[in-house]
């Protein structure tokens, strides 16, 4: 029990860390030479849609609790309020169809050492926030 509640929090923490992304893919310069980047795996075009529409679900449920999470009296209520959080964006990528969580977190990582990968994730999660 103790095990599976961690693995949660760190999943939540992987999958905020994954909501932070975004920005930084935009705001990427790709005149600066990048460092030689770690061999990521290739990412398909499908794994690539399904990753963008678990990644808008996830920043709609961020939105829906920052408010929330502002207006909490204590810190006890902040981390519940996290957790539950947590708890819904880890439902959100595991209801996505196409894609593992563990997948999701890959393409997080790899797209920050990769600006090709960026870009496409940028352009992805643009045409899946466009589409809902």
């Amino acid at each position: 029990m103790i095990r599976n509640c961690s693995k949660h929090l760190a999943v939540a923490a992987g999958l905020l860390a994954g909501v932070a992304f975004a920005p930084l893919a935009l705001a990427q310069e790709t005149t600066q030479p990048s460092e030689p980047a770690i061999e990521a795996p290739a990412v398909t075009e499908e794994k690539l849609q399904s990753f963008a529409v678990a990644f808008v679900e996830v920043e709609k449920i961020k939105q829906q609790y920052t408010q929330r999470l502002q207006e909490a009296a204590s810190e006890t209520e902040q981390q519940q309020i996290q957790n539950e959080a947590g708890e819904r964006m880890l439902q959100a990528v595991e209801a996505t169809d196409g894609i593992s969580l563990d997948e999701y977190n890959q393409i997080i990582q790899s797209a920050q050492a990769d600006p090709n990968l960026a870009q496409r994730v940028t352009d992805a999660i643009g045409q899946a926030s466009q589409s809902q």
